[in-house]
């Protein structure tokens, strides 16, 4: 069994200068090739982001860091807006054929303990329920955490299951074509050592929320070959499932 695990990040599924967007003609379409691949064999864990559906309510009652009894509104209100988008995505997906079983990471899957992401169910679990042909798809959520309540990223949900299932490949998919240089070509390839050489010489502008999706996405390429393409890329994703090299991705080695 090839199993692949993806993550539709905030961008690749919503404009993020636009609240409430939604892209469905690329989460359409990437939907048809997923299906097509499902019937050859191939399986899939799905991640998406919360784009501009939780972010600016998580900017707005300052989620990044849990504080005290009146932001839970807030988490009541981030939660049920990821909650809804993830319906939306589960609808997209289904009618074009694609079995989505949504989990809400927030619920009873994910929590925070000690500062890192701690599953709270087997991790064969999500094996199991591709066995019975459905696609779990989870989320960035609103989790409980020593502090309280911390969100945790779409990002350290691809890092901690690609380290516990080793996928065949694991990508993040996002609006744009892999990380790009200074002149807008695509670096094909990334180390950590590569990163930091890089953005002292100017050459790529890896920082802020880049920055650690970049950073969890080299972690990962320690346990599985991992990818940074876009959502509409389909000939670039589809040789990902070919066990074939992309031309227009990032690909992410270990050092």
């Amino acid at each position: 069994m090839n199993l692949f695990i993806i993550k539709l990040g905030g961008s690749a599924i919503s404009d993020k200068s636009r609240p409430l967007s939604y892209r469905e003609d690329w989460v359409r379409s990437l939907g048809n090739l997923l299906n097509a691949r499902l019937r050859t064999g191939d399986r899939f864990i799905l991640i998406h982001g919360g784009g501009s559906f939780a972010h600016p309510l998580a900017l707005a009652y300052g989620l990044s860091k849990y504080r005290d009894y009146d932001q839970l509104v807030g988490i009541s209100f981030t939660s049920a807006v990821l909650n809804y988008l993830s319906m939306r995505v589960t609808l997209t997906l289904a009618s074009v054929g694609l079995p989505i079983y949504p989990l809400r990471t927030g619920g009873s899957i994910y929590i925070i303990k000690d500062g890192k992401p701690q599953l709270l169910i087997d991790p064969m679990h999500m094996i199991e329920l591709i066995s019975r042909g459905v696609i779990p798809m989870l989320y960035g959520d609103v989790v409980v955490s020593d502090e309280g309540f911390s969100i945790i990223s779409g990002d350290d949900l691809m890092l901690d299951l690609g380290a516990k299932l080793r996928p065949s490949a694991s990508i993040f998919l996002t609006d744009v074509p892999g990380i790009l240089d200074t002149n807008g070509n695509v670096v094909r390839e990334l180390t950590e050592r590569s990163v930091i050489n890089e953005r002292d010489a100017r050459h790529i502008d890896v920082t802020g929320g880049l920055m650690r999706k970049v950073r969890s996405a080299i972690e990962l390429a320690r346990y599985t070959r991992t990818y940074l393409c876009a959502i509409w890329d389909l000939g670039s994703i589809s040789r990902i499932f070919n066990n074939e090299e992309p031309i227009n991705c990032t690909r992410f080695l270990p050092d």
